[in-house]
């Protein structure tokens, strides 16, 4: 019986290779330096993209919530945008809700007042309301803390007018005066109207900020109210001169009731009523326009083509101030220059319409 022969077992000589070499890793780090310098600046435009969709899916949300509650609390809800500073009053970062009490009409029913024309330019433009209409505290020479001041706002009859209270004199009658220039309400309330003798009246206070809802946008984002408003190319937001607030406000409908670009500036500007689509550009806080109206000139100006209407990564909310439809849309503008002139309407109606430029 043989017995098989033990066969030596053979060491590998070659040991494997467990890490690289000074050169190898020198190369390695090379490339990654080279990689990182092509993609980086790509990756953090395509970052900075991303921060302003966001932005504008937070703006939309904020105004759907404000909608929601004016419809389901039956009174008016505001959404109140917070310019940012007056180095830079048009960028908005911060927006909150303005919560309105319910209006005053009188101490009893079918309470009215008295329409005059206080300064002879033919617009009634001084509500008088008498004791037996209204409370004591309006009234009173010394109302504390008063009912309703100058900021506050009057609506008369059933009209959709919706004006700004300058002052009120209490005494054994109330007068109200209120802002009603021929050039802002464009002829309104003339005095040789039925409203010349009596009209019920509501006063509302000016809405009152919430500090629990309140929006802060993502850095480096903002509301750019220096292209924003109403129509094809109204700048009505705009305002390169005060950091006052600026307002929205929705009735218990959900449409828009009335806005107001300067509150907190009671003898300027005023409540407006809304006669067409609201228009409110998101895009970045660099881009916003320091001036007024915003310099925006062709696209081969370098000063001045960085600014957010032509930039394609931002988007537009639209709001619909009859229906309240509330809807967003990317940044379009097709090749029409980039002129504001030309360039706002043609991007406004794409916002409006729905309409994406289809590829060359």
């Amino acid at each position: 019986m043989s017995m098989a022969t033990a066969q030596p077992k053979t060491l590998r000589s070659d040991k494997a290779r467990t890490a690289y070499t000074l050169v190898e890793l020198l190369v390695v780090m090379a490339a990654l330096t080279v990689l990182a310098a092509v993609t980086l600046p790509s990756l953090r435009t395509l970052l900075h993209d991303q921060k302003v969709t966001a932005a504008a899916r937070m703006v939309k949300a904020h105004f759907e919530a404000a909608q929601g509650r004016a419809i389901a609390s039956n009174s008016p809800v505001a959404v109140i945008l917070e310019r940012s500073d007056t180095t830079s009053p048009n960028a908005v970062s911060r927006l909150s809700i303005g919560q309105v009490f319910p209006p005053y009409e009188g101490d009893v029913t079918g309470a009215i007042g008295a329409l005059s024309d206080s300064d002879g330019d033919n617009f009634l433009d001084t509500l008088t309301v008498v004791n037996a209409t209204a409370m004591a505290s309006l009234l009173s020479i010394n109302p504390a803390p008063p009912i309703f001041g100058p900021g506050d706002y009057l609506q008369l009859d059933d009209r959709q007018s919706v004006y700004l209270v300058e002052s009120v004199s209490p005494g054994a009658t109330a007068v109200i005066k209120f802002k009603n220039p021929a050039n802002y309400q464009e002829g309104d309330l003339q005095a040789n109207t039925r409203l010349t003798t009596n009209a019920s009246f509501r006063l509302f206070r000016k809405p009152t900020k919430s500090f629990l809802q309140t929006l802060v946008l993502p850095r480096g984002t903002c509301v750019d109210l220096s292209v924003s408003g109403f129509g094809p190319s109204g700048p009505e937001f705009s305002n390169a001169a005060t950091d006052c607030l600026a307002m929205i406000v929705f009735n218990a409908q959900g449409r828009i009731a009335y806005w107001d670009k300067a509150v907190g500036v009671p003898l300027v500007g005023g409540p407006s009523p809304a006669t067409s689509l609201l228009h409110l550009l998101v895009g970045r806080t660099e881009q916003v326009s320091l001036s007024d109206p915003p310099e925006v000139a062709t696209e081969n100006d370098t000063t001045t083509v960085n600014a957010n209407v032509n930039d394609n990564a931002n988007s537009w909310l639209t709001i619909n101030p009859f229906t309240g439809a509330i809807t967003s849309a990317g940044m379009q503008a097709g090749n029409e220059g980039s002129a504001l002139a030309v360039r706002l309407p043609v991007s406004r109606a794409f916002a409006t319409y729905g309409i994406t430029q289809s590829e060359n």
